[in-house]
């Protein structure tokens, strides 16, 4: 009986150790993550994606565990697109990025294991944001076709 009392101790104090390694693990990941997005920001970016949209930046916020792509649209502002202007251009954004992150699997099942998330972030020529969306990895539905 006295090995009884001290087995659920016992299991509790191995799952903590295991955690406390994960997150040992996944802070680490998170910290090379980080290195890793400034290096590459510093060296490659800004960076034209296509003849309008410039990626400024890419960004990892550990303690939101929010990957932020921040781009410039050249040929847009603000002031020149209407509420529903943007809502078009914001709903074919989504898709396009969803499409393209679905595409993307072994990247996808990383960001599902770290529960990291991805923020693309638009502004115009104007500096003013125009679009702001935000993909769960761990919702995100990627249809075979």
């Amino acid at each position: 009986m006295p090995f009884a009392r001290l087995a659920l101790p016992l299991l509790l104090l191995a799952s903590l150790a295991v955690h406390a390694e994960d997150s040992a693990e996944e802070a680490k990941f998170l910290k090379d993550s980080v290195d890793y997005f400034d290096q590459v920001t510093k060296a490659n970016l800004p960076r034209q994606v296509d003849k309008v949209t410039t990626l400024n930046s890419v960004q990892l916020d550990p303690a939101k565990k929010m990957l932020y792509y921040r781009y410039g649209i050249s040929n847009l502002s603000l002031a020149s697109m209407d509420l529903g202007a943007r809502a078009k251009f914001e709903n074919g954004l989504k898709k396009q990025l969803e499409d393209t992150t679905c595409q993307q699997t072994e990247l996808l099942q990383r960001f599902r294991e770290h529960h990291l998330s991805v923020t693309h972030e638009y502004t115009g020529s104007d500096a003013k944001p125009l679009a702001s969306i935000t993909i769960d990895p761990q919702t995100l539905s990627c249809s075979k076709t």
